[in-house]
């Protein structure tokens, strides 16, 4: 045993530059109760795997002890009794593993998966709790995780009914710490350029750590895309090596920093990112996702060889199902959508560009091409919300025609290459609208998926 002389100026030093609680990565759960809220994005039986995600994720709390009061699920909940399903009433999230479906209690299902009711839940509203819904609860002392599987643009993850915007999503973290409504908060991110919704706006004073399946510019991936069975992807590369690891640890010994080397060594296709308070790290992932010694979810991990660039399953699983069917009436049939859904892309890639070129005629840039062919870092996250609420309440609806999302950059683009003043902004709106009228809206367009 040391002597206390000798132990004190260690514990001092300690003291004066990392929380003694930080230092030994683990502390009493008697301290704080861990809230978690769990968002699966999309709907439709192409997206399986970002509700497989959730509902995974869903049963890793569960088996760590977290309460299920504590838990908000938000899911559309149109996969496990869709008709495509060839085993109804389940979801799957790796090949030959368990059904993750079982046993979930959903708060928010259907059109009540809004990105104003993820805000709302993230706030405690109080109008949405008199309704009888499910919101944040948590206090000063708690511990939140938040994780969302979404279909994701620059500065943007989508949601059935819209995108939800970079800078709203930072309010509302912002708002929650200024509400007391948590010590410590982790949120993972699985979305296309989700880095971007972090990236030069998440305070790093505020203990919240995030980390992302991709960073700014590039996309998230599906795996498990090859199972003849079930004609889509059972889940996303970053999502399925965060929730293996949590599976098998120990998660009162791993720390959060140890999970995330695993997860970008685990993660092929994309490279996960971290922001926001990364001493936050140092602690152990079971004080977010609960401690308690799980029951293994998975027997092994066959490791995922199929990816798809997560905007592009609509359009591999239309053409595999065709070289795969032998029968010719529904191989025309399944031939006239994918060129119906070739086409809603070629068009709204033309409209594009006719948008842009619009307005870059109206004086909002002077090269066309480098507007197209370039991703500027995202900054000005604010105004960037702005144009990106326009153009989805006039031009796309971006919840519903998520392949749109892909050139949301272009926006930011401009937003960054123009130093709008109020009015000058004003004018920009008024003329992106007008430009989404003339190339998109007139056209009656409505193939996009």
């Amino acid at each position: 045993m040391f002597p206390f002389l000798i132990i004190f100026p260690i514990l001092f030093t300690l003291s004066s530059s990392t929380p003694l609680e930080e230092f030994l990565g683990s502390r009493s759960t008697d301290d704080y109760n861990i809230h978690a809220v769990l968002v699966a994005g999309s709907n439709t039986y192409d997206n399986y795997h970002h509700q497989a995600d959730v509902c995974h994720a869903y049963q890793v709390l569960r088996n760590h002890g977290v309460p299920i009061e504590n838990i908000i699920l938000m899911i559309y909940d149109d996969i496990a009794n869709n008709s495509k399903n060839p085993y109804p009433g389940k979801i799957f999230n790796v090949p030959f593993g368990p059904d993750v479906y079982a046993g979930l209690l959903k708060d928010y299902t259907g059109m009540e998966l809004t990105p104003e009711n993820f805000l709302g839940v993230l706030k405690g509203d109080k109008d949405l709790a008199a309704k009888g819904k499910k919101v944040l609860t948590s206090g000063p002392n708690d511990h939140v995780f938040i994780y969302c599987a979404n279909h994701g643009a620059t500065g943007l993850i989508g949601f059935p009914t819209g995108a939800l915007s970079s800078d709203d999503l930072n309010k509302a973290l912002v708002y929650m710490h200024e509400h007391k409504m948590y010590d410590k908060l982790v949120f993972y991110l699985e979305a296309c350029n989700s880095g971007s919704m972090f990236e030069n706006i998440l305070p790093d004073n505020i203990n919240i750590y995030a980390t992302t399946s991709a960073n700014s510019v590039e996309l998230s991936y599906a795996c498990y895309c090859d199972e003849p069975e079930f004609h889509t992807c059972l889940g996303d590369d970053y999502s399925v090596s965060w929730l293996y690891n949590s599976d098998f640890n120990d998660l009162a010994i791993e720390t959060l920093e140890q999970q995330f080397k695993y997860v970008v060594e685990g993660t092929i296709k994309s490279h996960p990112q971290q922001f926001g308070q990364k001493s936050i790290a140092s602690l152990n992932v079971g004080q977010f996702l609960g401690e308690n010694t799980s029951s293994k979810i998975h027997a092994a991990r066959s490791y995922p060889k199929d990816f798809v660039n997560s905007r592009d399953v609509p359009l591999v699983m239309l053409r595999r199902k065709i070289e795969r069917t032998d029968d010719a009436a529904e191989a025309a049939v399944l031939a006239k959508e994918l060129q119906t859904l070739i086409d809603g892309r070629r068009f709204l890639e033309a409209s594009m560009e006719n948008i842009v070129s619009q307005l870059c005629f109206n004086g909002y840039c002077s090269d066309v091409e480098k507007i197209l062919s370039t991703q500027q870092p995202l900054v000005n996250h604010s105004t960037y919300s702005k144009v990106a609420k326009k153009f989805q309440s006039s031009c796309l609806n971006l919840g519903i025609h998520t392949d749109g999302m892909k050139f949301m950059y272009v926006f930011a683009n401009l937003v960054e290459s123009n130093n709008f003043t109020e009015s000058t902004l004003n004018r920009f709106l008024a003329d992106l609208e007008k430009a989404c009228n003339d190339h998109i809206v007139n056209h009656k367009f409505k193939a996009i998926i």
